[in-house]
């Protein structure tokens, strides 16, 4: 009973200090975490099709076709069976794929939630964010601007 009574407390606390949680969704842009996952955004010039994401996905989210000189003839995700767990970012060794912070993509059938390259590159970036711009460690110390020798081997 008591532990109960402190719950009500505590909701009551942050219901009266005047705080808003809830956002108007259409009409306000939520604030979104700098380590949310969203949409993915695929650079097919940076992509070697080294077929790297394809093999990490553990749900086959990801699917690659090439052609017999290994170029990439098609790119295909299906948003609507990824996880967002990351893995095809990270283990992409170019960058060229990226999950934003964009959430706002429907359909209306499953159909519509499988994305080709094109779709994947013309994917906006949410509010302007561009997450390599603001990734760890700065990419630009692998290009031998720290302290100290660069072995580039």
């Amino acid at each position: 009973m008591i532990g109960m009574l402190k719950s009500m407390a505590t909701t009551m606390k942050h219901a009266l200090d005047g705080e808003k949680f809830t956002v108007q969704y259409p009409e306000e842009t939520p604030e979104v975490s700098p380590r949310f996952r969203g949409v993915h955004k695929f650079s097919q010039e940076r992509c070697i099709w080294c077929r790297q994401c394809e093999n990490v996905c553990p749900n086959d989210t990801i699917q690659i076709v090439t052609d017999d000189m290994r170029n990439g003839e098609q790119y295909n995700l299906h948003i609507g069976q990824c996880i967002y767990c990351r893995l095809c970012e990270e283990v992409c060794p170019v960058d060229a794929i990226l999950l934003t912070q964009n959430f706002e993509f429907t359909g209306d059938t499953k159909d519509d939630l499988a994305y080709n390259k094109e779709q994947l590159k013309n994917v906006p970036w949410y509010k302007d964010i561009d997450p390599l711009a603001s990734r760890e460690p700065d990419r630009e110390a692998w290009v031998g601007e720290g302290d100290g020798e660069v072995d580039y081997q």
